[in-house]
């Protein structure tokens, strides 16, 4: 998936990824074109991988997938290994905007 101002991200489909690595993380975030998203620490990376269980009707195809972030930990698909091109650092947008789940809802039903 291509995001103005974001490297692309690879969403996986949870069949192909090993689960149990994947340890819940405290937190989600708010996208205003996907929903919210819920993150997973991969050993000692935090915060490495995340999900959109319940994204927006427009990218309903992504619910469910698990994308990861190839600078904090080796992503293998299709056993070629991911990797950020110059110029595709991310830029955090911090947790979850200081959102409460609350507004993030209101926001849904708009």
């Amino acid at each position: 998936m291509y995001e103005s101002g974001f490297a692309p991200r690879w969403y996986v489909p949870r069949a192909d990824v090993d689960e149990s690595a994947l340890t819940p993380a405290e937190g989600q975030t708010f996208c205003p074109y996907k929903g919210l998203a819920s993150y997973y620490d991969i050993a000692d990376a935090q915060r490495a991988a995340w999900s959109y269980e319940d994204a927006w009707t427009e990218v309903r195809r992504v619910c469910g997938l698990v994308s990861f972030e190839p600078d904090e930990i080796e992503v293998l698909l299709d056993s070629i290994r991911l990797r950020l091109e110059p110029g595709q650092g991310v830029v955090s947008h911090g947790v979850d905007r200081n959102l409460g789940l609350d507004e993030t809802t209101a926001v849904r039903q708009a």
